[in-house]
């Protein structure tokens, strides 16, 4: 720690002697999204209501969820949606009240605020075939959406058809020609909503839920519906569960693991990296991608064998969960299962996530943490990601996972890096761009590289530079804006931008040992000259390959 400080004041102090930066300014959201799906049955058992959001932390709240019959969209459940009485509310004939009021005062509260109205899901996806099946059926259906909208004061729609073609409930309707007819359909409701916007003068948004097993996603016109889109919300959970799958495994790992024994293409492609990659492949701008984050845990039971019950075999979802067998709310196991009862908690460093393990009864269960969801968020981050959407909010009444979301995606600096992989062989130029976003314009950053991990990091004075001291992060300070390390330290412009560079051209090729491994990144921005009081970014994984 005494070695990092030193030699950031050696390299960058007579820089900062000489340049006036700006005091401290409020930090604005930045431009990424933070997307919270809430759920109608949330206000019964759950005992968590619309009013409950932390809507500051959240940019769009997706209700879930209405529901389609003979071909057109309806309440989902009445009571919650519409009915239920919040005080404040009347009683008089044609008052609306229910979690759709609550929604639109919480939007007067925050101006910020967006809603939309969520069609469907895994339940009430039935009957999407039908709707979607010819030029009528689909003019119907879109019509009564955007009526539906309009009515509530929505201010979009969020399509979740689970799924076209095939997958879902085993009795759902599904055809072969619904990859094209969802195409269609999409198209249509575009349309109407784009023709209702000349008549209100509001703006209408359009978004699918997605997903992100590469067999689904063949049943979908990628190509063709992302540009009818605002974004799509890749549902990047549930990629393991007690269903059926060979072993116990992770419900939403970052990346792959080469130790996972399920067989391929389940070991390589289920995991939120490899269905960024896919999108972006079929052409999806990366701004109109959110990663799917889960506040919650799917739990295994009669589980032996594996790394201390990771890939272990299983007889049966966990039981009791939080709400039903196998699914445990993250404030659930935060309080009762985390490091106590019994239960163990593990990491795993290649796919990111934590499990927790309970030897003596056989539990595993594969959820996510604060440090996982930090990593989720540096992910989105540095792939320059439209944002993030969760599922769902009172899985996280404390709001613990959110304010990680929050915090990282909206108020720090951020670090963006698109290329997340080189060939040691005939390694290439890797371009990275400081955000630092309102209020920082004019500070000194430094762009900082270690080879050990980005956890816990190095704590400076404001906050913690995600990565641990190493002989690269000495390498890339000492080295500064040299040939290796190109702009690695120097001054956010006007906007709170700047270009660094790492030039691993330069030493080509790179030393075979290296092949497999990740190089890490992160930057500081300081608060002021002469002092080390700053804020860090996101941390970037620059995977090196053969």
């Amino acid at each position: 720690m005494a070695q990092m400080r030193t030699l950031l004041l050696g390299l960058i102090g007579p820089t900062l002697a000489f340049v006036s930066v700006p005091a401290l300014a409020q930090v604005q959201p930045g431009p990424q999204r933070i997307v919270g799906y809430y759920t109608s049955w949330s206000i019964y058992a759950r005992n968590y209501h619309v009013p409950d959001i932390p809507a500051e932390r959240v940019t769009h709240i997706n209700y879930a969820f209405a529901n389609l019959q003979n071909g057109l969209i309806v309440l989902g459940d009445p009571y919650a949606d519409i009915d239920r009485f919040y005080p404040g509310d009347c009683w008089d004939p044609g008052c609306l009240r229910g979690a759709f009021h609550q929604l639109q005062i919480k939007k007067q509260q925050h101006p910020h605020l967006k809603t939309l109205i969520s069609i469907g899901g895994w339940t009430w996806s039935g009957g999407f075939s039908d709707a979607v099946l010819t030029a009528a059926s689909r003019q119907a259906f879109a019509t009564s959406i955007v009526d539906f909208v309009v009515l509530y004061e929505f201010d979009g729609a969020d399509v979740d058809w689970e799924y076209p073609v095939s997958g879902g409930l085993a009795s759902n309707v599904t055809r072969p020609e619904d990859k094209q007819n969802y195409t269609l359909f999409l198209a249509e409701l575009r349309q109407q909503l784009d023709a209702r916007s000349q008549i209100t003068g509001k703006d209408y948004l359009l978004t699918i839920a997605a997903p992100c097993n590469p067999a689904v996603i063949d049943n979908y016109e990628v190509e063709l519906i992302h540009p009818l889109l605002d974004w799509i919300n890749l549902m990047s959970y549930d990629l393991h569960g007690p269903w059926g799958d060979p072993v116990t495994g992770h419900n939403a790992p970052i990346y792959a693991d080469p130790q996972d024994p399920s067989p391929e293409p389940m070991r390589s492609t289920f995991n939120t990296a490899n269905a960024v990659d896919i999108y972006l492949a079929r052409g999806v701008p990366s701004d109109k991608l959110h990663i799917g984050m889960p506040f919650y845990g799917r739990g295994f039971a009669g589980v032996q064998g594996g790394n201390q019950g990771e890939y272990g075999t299983y007889t049966s979802p966990s039981s009791p969960g939080t709400w039903q067998n196998g699914v445990h709310d993250y404030y659930d196991l935060a309080a009762n299962y985390v490091n106590v009862n019994g239960y163990t908690r593990h990491w795993n460093d290649t796919s990111r996530v934590p499990w927790l393990h309970n030897a003596s009864q056989g539990v595993f269960i594969s959820y996510d943490d604060e440090r996982s969801i930090r990593e989720k968020a540096w992910f989105a981050q540095a792939n320059d990601l439209g944002g993030a959407m969760f599922w769902e909010f009172s899985g996280d009444r404390n709001h613990e996972l959110l304010a990680v979301v929050d915090t990282v995606m909206r108020q720090q600096p951020a670090l963006r890096m698109p290329v997340r992989e080189v060939s040691a062989s005939s390694p290439v130029s890797v371009d990275l761009k400081f955000e630092g976003q309102d209020g920082r314009g004019g500070r000194i950053y430094a762009l900082i590289a270690s080879m050990s991990g980005t956890w816990p990091g190095w704590p400076l004075a404001g906050d913690v530079l995600p990565l641990n001291e190493d002989w690269l992060s000495t390498a890339s300070l000492q080295s500064a804006n040299g040939s290796l390390f190109q702009q690695n330290i120097g001054m956010l412009d006007p906007n709170g931008t700047a270009t660094a560079t790492i030039n691993l051209a330069g030493v080509a090729p790179l030393p075979p040992a290296l092949v497999g491994l990740r190089i890490n990144l992160a930057g500081w921005v300081f608060a002021a000259p002469g002092a080390l009081q700053g804020e860090p970014t996101n941390a970037v994984d620059l995977f090196i390959g053969s």
